[in-house]
């Protein structure tokens, strides 16, 4: 979720082309992307990584600098970045080359993508290559993201999450204490209560960000508060949303949503550096935007959890490597996504992007997650990640998601916004539930 702002608006246009052409191609599955001459005694590996921000670009380019080094004379991976632009750009390429069987040994996919590519056979499961011990050092997220049908299809260098930030001063000006631990986290109501207390001329208590567009955005937030009021999106073998995705725990959540706007508690209309300029006392985001944070010299700024209604649950998800079902070579292109997501890997990543690492033990080569305020990060991805459902309908679920808490938003029958959700999502998994 470290590119949320480039993500808004997943489409189920890219899933249905997804779909499609894993069904025409089905035959060159296990086609290679590239042969090797056998003389050479040297297995190389094609990889595509998306056109990230430019630290991580730089990450992935210095990584497999170090990997070709380490393995010279056995393997050899050549990396193409593929640019991103605008929409849908590099899950295109990856769709187009399904049915050509040009798809690299080794590619790297955005967390809700995995189950669509495991289930349209895209991708090859690593469970065969990284062992138990391995799997338990990364965030259980990680794993869930990772894992479609009981396999487990992709693994991530660095995770995300969602907290509150706030303004220092205002809330000290309002005799407002944050929680400075995940046990003290505030309720529903007292994170309302404050932002209401908050909210004066010129000012709203909370910004939720809704510049962002209707999109992955509203989806990644909304969840959030259905799995803390104790609903689901899809049933809990992800064969259906009736029931969930529009059931009472789901519609009192962005009920919640929709109390926070007619408080005017929170804005609409809202801008990106609202938080950043005083023109909200909170905000619920990442800590992607940390970094910008330097621009604004007035800024005195913390960060807290965020809050809970039955149980603590934060959002989670972000880039992940796997390896293509068309490779020759799984085992070495397994090896690539070892080394991309080991602890020397995660702990580089982190350090460049600011990102929370993905494995448990690389925080402890990181002291400055054990302190206030990157102490809220690592006791979430920790303990109340909650990945994104793994469904191959995602793509439909998180779109219409979005339109209902949109509508919630501007006051609109948040039941039918739901019940029209859970229908195009039920329609959408017939076809692989067939």
């Amino acid at each position: 979720m470290y590119h949320i702002r480039k993500r808004i608006g997943v489409v189920s246009v890219c899933l249905l082309l997804v779909f499609l052409l894993a069904a025409c191609g089905s035959g060159s599955t296990s086609a290679p992307a590239q042969d090797n001459p056998k003389e050479s005694g040297e297995v190389k590996l094609n990889m595509w990584a998306h056109q990230g921000q430019e630290k991580e670009v730089a990450f992935y380019k210095a990584r497999i600098q170090k990997f070709n080094e380490a393995h010279k004379g056995k393997i050899n991976v050549n990396l193409q970045i593929i640019p991103s632009g605008a929409g849908h750009a590099y899950e295109d390429k990856i769709n187009a080359a399904v049915t050509s069987g040009g798809l690299p040994d080794i590619l790297d996919m955005d967390g809700p993508f995995v189950a669509n590519y495991a289930s349209t056979r895209i991708l090859a499961s690593l469970d065969e290559y990284i062992d138990e011990t391995d799997k338990q050092d990364f965030a259980p997220s990680i794993m869930q993201q990772g894992t479609y049908e009981g396999k487990l299809y992709a693994l991530g260098a660095m995770e995300s999450s969602l907290v509150l930030f706030y303004n220092k001063k205002l809330l000290q000006e309002a005799g407002i204490t944050p929680p400075d631990s995940l046990d003290k986290a505030w309720t529903w109501q007292q994170f309302a209560d404050h932002a209401k207390q908050l909210s004066k001329e010129g000012r709203y208590g909370v910004t939720l960000n809704m510049n962002l567009g209707v999109g992955e955005w509203m989806t990644f937030l909304g969840s959030v508060f259905v799995w803390s009021n104790g609903g689901e999106l899809l049933s809990s073998d992800k064969k259906k949303a009736e029931g969930y995705v529009n059931a009472p725990a789901s519609v009192e959540a962005l009920q919640f949503i929709h109390k926070l706007f007619a408080d005017k508690s929170a804005n609409i209309s809202d801008t990106p550096t609202d938080f950043e300029e005083g023109r909200a006392a909170m905000s619920i985001q990442g800590p992607w935007i940390i970094q910008g944070f330097d621009k604004y010299k007035d800024l005195d700024w913390g960060m807290t959890y965020l809050p809970y209604s039955k149980q603590k649950v934060s959002a989670s998800g972000s880039w992940a490597f796997g390896i293509s079902a068309q490779t020759k070579h799984p085992k070495e292109a397994a090896e690539v996504v070892k080394w991309m997501t080991n602890k020397e890997s995660t702990v580089e990543i982190s350090k460049l992007t600011g990102m929370p690492p993905a494995r448990e033990s690389a925080f402890k080569e990181l002291p400055q997650y054990n302190e206030m305020p990157l102490k809220v990060v690592k006791d979430q991805v920790l303990n109340t990640a909650h990945a994104r459902p793994a469904t191959p309908a995602y793509p439909v679920l998180s779109a219409k998601f979005a339109e209902a808490y949109q509508a919630a938003a501007m006051g609109q029958n948040v039941q039918e916004a739901l019940n029209k959700a859970a229908q195009e999502t039920d329609r959408e998994l017939q076809r692989f539930n067939r």
